[in-house]
């Protein structure tokens, strides 16, 4: 019997779906993507969704479970819309780990290095050194070290950066210094030099780094988020940086995409903007465990990564 599954990305094209669709049937050939708009998608128990119209999901009366095309969930259960009972997954793939962390330990080369600067005098046809800092002396803090957030982590040890982690449970990371609660978080804020975010957004992480938050953070701190804009608030954020509190910020995700050209972040020369690609959903390595959720859907079991729905991933 073919297995119909109704897909929406919000950035859903024909390339993209029948890409997603010659993935799947590697796994299973009788898979077929419809679009979430369309008539077929009546038929779907299964739904392939990111940042779908909420409101169309609801209406599908033959779903029975909701697989998102990434890491994060918050898209689909925002404002309660999808009923409580309908199963939620989410993608935990090692490349988009790796991924974010090609990116993150990037963003902290460039920031030490001073590669922008170099880049400046370059235009300007100016050959000398620039300073650099002393990494030995840095101290980094991963806010959120799940499944991707741990491997970021450890990947930065093995750099020879000096990391700590902070998490909603305790965890256990060879060489990392892993820590839970608020005062903890304060103590990450008050004493580390990199701040990097990849919590996953709830209502204890929305507008986490704020103006308080922001404060009490080293003089000259550098700023990464890639986990979600709504946790931080840009306005604070826009004012540290004027202020030279914060010294760089390197920014993928913002409280509302794409980022709006009248946004102010645009204009300083501490942010750096990325438009969301830190780490992309890769149809070819996330495939197989998709194939294997739809199964388990469609079987009536609950499929590996499934959300904790009261905690929010």
């Amino acid at each position: 019997m073919m297995s119909v599954v109704a897909f929406y990305s919000n950035h859903s094209n024909v390339e993209l779906q029948n890409e997603w669709e010659n993935r799947l049937k590697i796994y299973n050939p009788l898979i077929n993507l419809v679009p979430l708009l369309s008539d077929q998608a009546e038929y779907a128990k299964t739904a392939l969704l990111w940042k779908p119209p909420l409101e169309r999901v609801k209406k599908l009366k033959n779903l029975q479970g909701l697989i998102s095309l990434g890491q994060g969930v918050d898209h689909i259960i925002k404002d309660n819309i999808i009923d409580y009972e309908i199963p939620i997954v989410r993608i935990v793939d090692p490349f988009m780990a790796k991924s974010m962390s090609h990116w993150v330990v990037m963003s902290i080369l460039n920031y030490i290095r001073d590669t922008f600067g170099y880049y400046t005098q370059q235009k300007n046809k100016i050959y000398k050194p620039r300073k650099e800092i002393n990494f030995t002396t840095l101290k980094i803090a991963v806010y959120g070290i799940g499944a991707i957030g741990s491997v970021v982590a450890k990947d930065l040890k093995q750099l020879g950066f000096r990391v700590h982690g902070w998490s909603r449970t305790q965890k256990k990371i060879s060489g990392i210094n892993c820590f839970i609660g608020k005062d903890k978080f304060k103590y990450l804020l008050e004493t580390c030099d990199i701040h990097i975010c990849l919590l996953p957004l709830t209502i204890e992480t929305k507008n986490i780094f704020n103006n308080s938050s922001f404060k009490i953070m080293k003089h000259g701190s550098c700023f990464i988020n890639a986990g979600r804009g709504e946790q931080v608030v840009e306005e604070h954020l826009i004012e540290n940086c004027k202020l030279g509190h914060i010294s760089a910020a390197i920014l993928d995700v913002y409280r509302k995409e794409p980022l709006p050209k009248e946004s102010k972040l645009w204009d300083l020369k501490e942010i750096r903007i990325w438009p969301h690609v830190a780490a992309e959903t890769n149809p070819e390595t996330a495939a197989k465990q998709i194939a294997n959720a739809i199964k388990h859907i469609e079987n009536g079991k609950i499929p590996p990564n499934t959300i904790e729905r009261k905690l929010g991933y």
